[in-house]
């Protein structure tokens, strides 16, 4: 079959490794950046807001939505695999993750919480339980592996959207302990999402490669 001008070709490892490498420099950053502003001396407003992960519309959200979308696409072309189990809920896991990618850029989150009385952690932690009881059976009839690594995906991502969000309610936001708080919850979004990614590419992959030809969209 003739190649697709579109068509490209990403090995899983590489991709994945250089994506994880910008994660901990953002993170490092920001943690670097608030010791210095609150250990030693105080840094200009526009510096911190441009590397603060608990900031919309600067570098490391916009990171962090390019993740989100990576996910998304990489899903949605595994779920156009012809003998793929349950292509519905493949699917419905690429619209999630490309809400979510919406959401790290437009803040829905945070407009919604400002409309409510309680965190909107809360309604988001029954909405993730209802959402987990209805993916069992799509869990069950993956490999053992791959559901296992799923759901470690799942859990650090959801730690660290909801949990941490929940515990770091009451924190002073300009505070060396807040930034902490702010950096943990952010780590383990982006790396819930970078293992979920992972463990996609490589059921993708052949010979440790991903080949994606415009055909299969």
């Amino acid at each position: 079959m003739n190649k697709s001008p579109h068509h490209f070709e990403i090995s899983a490892t590489e991709y994945t490794a250089s994506l994880c490498a910008l994660a901990v420099v953002f993170i490092s950053v920001h943690l670097g950046l608030y010791f210095y502003n609150y250990r030693v001396e105080e840094l200009p407003w526009l510096l911190l807001q441009l590397f603060d992960l608990d900031e919309e519309n600067n570098l490391p959200t916009w990171f962090s939505s390019f993740v989100l979308l990576n996910v998304a696409f990489f899903v949605f072309v595994a779920s156009k695999a012809p003998d793929l189990k349950k292509p519905g809920h493949w699917r419905f896991i690429a619209l999630g993750f490309f809400i979510l990618a919406i959401d790290e850029v437009a803040g829905l989150h945070e407009t919604f919480n400002s409309s409510i009385e309680i965190n909107w952690a809360i309604p988001g932690a029954i909405l993730v339980l209802f959402l987990t009881a209805a993916y069992v059976p799509f869990l069950l009839s993956l490999r053992g592996r791959l559901a296992a690594l799923f759901i470690l995906a799942g859990a650090l991502y959801i730690s660290g959207a909801l949990v941490t969000e929940l515990l770091s309610e009451d924190m002073d936001s300009d505070s060396w302990d807040y930034a902490l708080a702010v950096a943990l919850e952010e780590g383990l979004e982006m790396f819930g999402a970078l293992l979920f990614l992972f463990v996609n590419l490589r059921e993708m992959a052949s010979d440790g490669k991903i080949d994606v030809d415009a055909a299969v969209l």
